[in-house]
């Protein structure tokens, strides 16, 4: 169990599961083994010796003193995942660990999510008699509204399997997009929906004092991550705007799952530029090792440092 303190806040990582080595191979198409063996100092923690990639599923818990919030909620258990089927089905004890990091389901104020993809959004909600119920009942559930519609569109569409309903969807995306998000909405949202605990809001709004949206659009249409700011310091959490941290010394590296990779490329130079030898925490939605660290300058780039 991992856990930082900023200014009051303290902020804890709660864990689903490691990504098992090779299923997210080629996400990130520059990454070949040869490349991310020319980042040495990816190894041990964020690649292995074969140059593959090492991922983490995890969520983060911002705990303020006045607010408890969650911030994405991975896969979930019994979850469908036709995208990815290794990440369906799932039987993990994250709920036991949200409990050994000090906290029970019910003392969540707010779920706050990134984007709507299936592992951010997963333990929304829980398996209950076969039915799907939110798993923090008191929580308000918040997503940016732009970032709700765009997924709502998806899910909405008709069978786009031929045309990928135009612009609707981004380029190279699988064609079942649509399928996963549908059950997505059915599975991990809709239930939120009618419980009443869903709220939409603006890009970059404030969530509560010290925790603000960011706009980082590129991965998502509408993608969001989160600053946290307490007594003069400063965390930032990525959601998927840095999917790895092989992206903080390579920030032209794109993800295959981008809505615009370019945009997401430019925003993410302008970023490390921004902040590298600064003090901001940089806390990895799916950076494994311990998923937080610093930007740096290091041998005419930029390198990613532990905390």
């Amino acid at each position: 169990m991992y856990s930082w303190t900023v200014g009051d806040f303290k902020i804890s990582r709660v864990l689903e599961m490691p990504v098992e080595i090779g299923v997210l191979d080629g996400l990130i198409e520059e990454a070949t083994p040869e490349a991310v063996q020319g980042l040495p100092w990816l190894a041990p923690d964020y690649a292995n010796s074969a140059g593959q990639l090492i991922w983490s599923l995890h969520s983060y818990v911002i705990d303020t003193g006045s607010k408890v919030i969650v911030v994405d909620t991975c896969c979930g258990n019994g979850k469908s995942a036709p995208l990815i089927p290794a990440w369906g089905n799932l039987d993990n004890p994250f709920l036991e660990r949200l409990a050994e990091a000090g906290y029970d389901r019910e003392q969540v104020d707010v779920v706050l999510g990134t984007h709507l993809h299936l592992d951010h959004v997963g333990w929304n909600t829980m398996d209950d008699g076969g039915q799907w119920v939110p798993t923090f009942p008191n929580a308000r559930y918040t997503y940016a509204e732009d970032e709700y519609n765009y997924h709502r569109a998806i899910a909405d569409e008709g069978d786009i399997s031929s045309d990928l309903a135009g612009a609707v969807v981004y380029d190279g995306a699988n064609p079942d997009i649509h399928n996963q998000q549908r059950l997505v909405f059915e599975e991990s949202i809709q239930p939120c929906i009618d419980a009443g605990l869903l709220d939409l809001v603006p890009s970059g709004h404030k969530i509560t004092d010290g925790v603000t949206y960011v706009s980082t659009p590129g991965h998502t249409k509408s993608h969001q991550s989160v600053m946290l700011e307490s007594e003069g310091q400063r965390a930032f959490i990525t959601g998927d705007f840095i999917h790895h941290p092989c992206q903080i010394g390579e920030p032209s590296w794109q993800s295959h799952g981008d809505f615009d990779r370019a945009l997401s490329a430019a925003q993410r130079a302008d970023f490390v530029k921004k902040y590298a030898d600064s003090d901001l925490l940089v806390l990895g939605t799916h950076f494994a090792g311990t998923s937080a660290g610093r930007i740096t300058h290091a041998d005419g780039g930029f390198r990613f440092v532990p905390a």
